[in-house]
């Protein structure tokens, strides 16, 4: 089977979700294959026993503010047509054509300049106590974009293989993702999260690498922004779980990716029979890790510091089973394309602390988006002469 032909044929439809969970380190994942296409929206309640395939933006829980590329607060689909295996098939073999592509101008909704002015401002809230972390982010994006979503989501599971690997199809916008980050796993009652905070980019070489791994597992100024979501975390599950079975499984776990490491902790608990599973999502919504703590005071921040609403970016993409098994990622490192307006955009961050480097911060946000670009043969270097 071509992936290729699987994806025209699912792109014939006006809603489809197509999912690889590529992560070898993950022990949590249902199925490593989910694919489902549909005719409709989903408007009603989300309830227990049904196949649900979609996600949440940012606003469905956090202070609205108009973003770029507009889709519904929950955009659902009930698929007619559903595969879900637990190990994705040997595609065959084919050459993965350059992504048909014409972009337009290339706009930032913060330029440089503006993007440290407002660390330095996050980092006067924190020294007087009104918050303790911020994740600021901007957007990188192209009016009159012309693009074939259905190549650049091979071209870019080709160059940044993750946990979740996903295309998502709403009417005439796609979200084309490669999201390292786990927003809301569930089996039966046992729901868990497994929060990102700390970032630092590969080596060049080997021992470069290692020493890399031992740069970031040494870096307090990491470990502390992780251990505070961990705690965030803990404190939003134990709303709508079982007193006491709120734990956390690994604490800063370094994890590797194509070109950078990552702390990643886990936090499960049981939840609370009388609490449905999108409340139980609701609970943790936004993820800390896109946000920062306290999650009012730096979403307050975020809605004052960033010119346009996220939209998707730091929502959350996923699928909900009849049997009760869900699993959303985190929407980060994924394109969204509006293919009737022809826009195209991509968001990119950092958690803003009180020892935070307002210049290595903004590197930091590009070289999250280098594979994302590598994809689609954009320079970052060339974006931000």
């Amino acid at each position: 089977m071509k992936l290729s032909a699987l994806l025209k044929w699912a792109d014939k439809h006006p809603f489809f979700f197509f999912l690889l969970q590529n992560d070898p380190y993950d022990d949590l994942w249902h199925y490593r294959w989910v694919m489902g296409v549909g005719k409709s929206p989903h408007r009603d309640p989300l309830w227990e026993g049904h196949w649900y395939m979609g996600g949440w933006t940012y606003e469905w829980q956090a202070p609205y503010k108009r973003p770029l590329i507009e889709f519904p607060k929950a955009a659902f689909f009930v698929p007619q047509l559903v595969i879900a295996q637990e190990e994705a098939p040997s595609w065959e073999e084919e050459e993965v054509a350059s992504p048909t592509r014409r972009l337009g101008p290339f706009q930032t909704t913060l330029t440089k300049a503006q993007f440290l002015e407002r660390v330095e401002r996050i980092r006067e809230h924190i020294y007087h106590g009104e918050v303790y972390q911020v994740n600021l982010s901007f957007g990188l994006w192209w009016e009159h974009a012309t693009l074939d979503p259905l190549s650049a989501y091979q071209q870019l599971l080709a160059a940044f293989p993750a946990g979740y690997n996903y295309l998502f199809k709403y009417q005439q916008k796609y979200i084309i993702g490669a999201s390292p980050e786990r927003f809301f796993w569930q089996w039966r009652n046992l729901v868990a999260q497994q929060p990102i905070k700390g970032t630092i980019r590969r080596g060049a070489t080997w021992e470069e690498d290692l020493q890399q791994v031992e740069r970031l597992r040494r870096s307090s100024k990491e470990l502390a922004e992780n251990t505070m979501i961990v705690d965030l975390v803990r404190n939003d599950l134990s709303r709508v779980c079982v007193p006491g079975t709120v734990q956390v499984a690994g604490l800063a776990f370094v994890r590797s990716y194509a070109n950078l490491h990552h702390l990643v902790s886990t936090v499960y608990g049981e939840r609370e029979k009388d609490v449905s599973w999108v409340k139980a999502a609701a609970s943790l919504f936004p993820a800390g890790s896109m946000t920062g703590a306290p999650k009012q005071a730096a979403m307050h921040y975020i809605h004052e510091y960033e010119p346009v609403g996220r939209g998707f970016y730091a929502g959350a993409v996923g699928y909900m089973s009849p049997e009760g098994r869900a699993d959303f990622a985190v929407g980060i490192r994924s394109w969204i394309y509006d293919s009737a307006a022809r826009r195209l955009l991509l968001q990119v961050g950092s958690g803003i602390t009180y020892d935070s480097e307002p210049s290595l911060e903004w590197e930091e946000s590009w070289v999250k988006a280098e594979k994302l670009l590598e994809a689609l043969q954009v320079s970052s270097r060339v974006l931000k002469s």
